[in-house]
């Protein structure tokens, strides 16, 4: 079975795109682990595995540096055979834990941070099948 980690940095309990995506690809027969930012809320149970790193922060350059750090530690020793990252806030840590490593990358962008306006809902990008 091929185990295939994401990585964002946002609540796991409510990311309902992440939810269904990590969901569908647990039914398809894939491992899959998600990890994002811990935070004060209990997390939900879910038919996939779930990280969550602690920063220090809530916000801020301080929370991204953190977050950052920890995860491309994390994915340097966790077993997958595929990293993807969810947007450009965890691209860094993806992309050199993948490097370093030699395992396939994912960029999975469904917003353009640089461009996007607060009231816009985003737009997506690009896409990615795994198989």
């Amino acid at each position: 079975m091929q185990q295939l980690v994401f990585t964002v940095t946002n609540s796991l309990n409510h990311d309902q795109r992440m939810i269904r995506i990590c969901s569908s690809l647990v039914a398809a027969g894939y491992g899959v682990e998600l990890v994002g930012v811990h935070n004060e809320e209990v997390l939900q149970p879910k038919p996939y595995a779930q990280k969550r790193l602690s920063t220090g922060f809530k916000k801020g350059p301080g929370f991204y540096a953190v977050y950052q750090l920890r995860l491309f530690f994390y994915l340097l020793f966790v077993k997958t055979d595929l990293l993807c990252c969810i947007d450009l806030d965890t691209i860094l840590p993806v992309w050199l834990a993948a490097k370093l490593r030699g395992k396939k990358m994912v960029y999975d962008a469904h917003e353009y941070f640089s461009q996007q306006k607060r009231s816009s809902p985003g737009r997506r990008c690009t896409r990615f099948g795994i198989g």
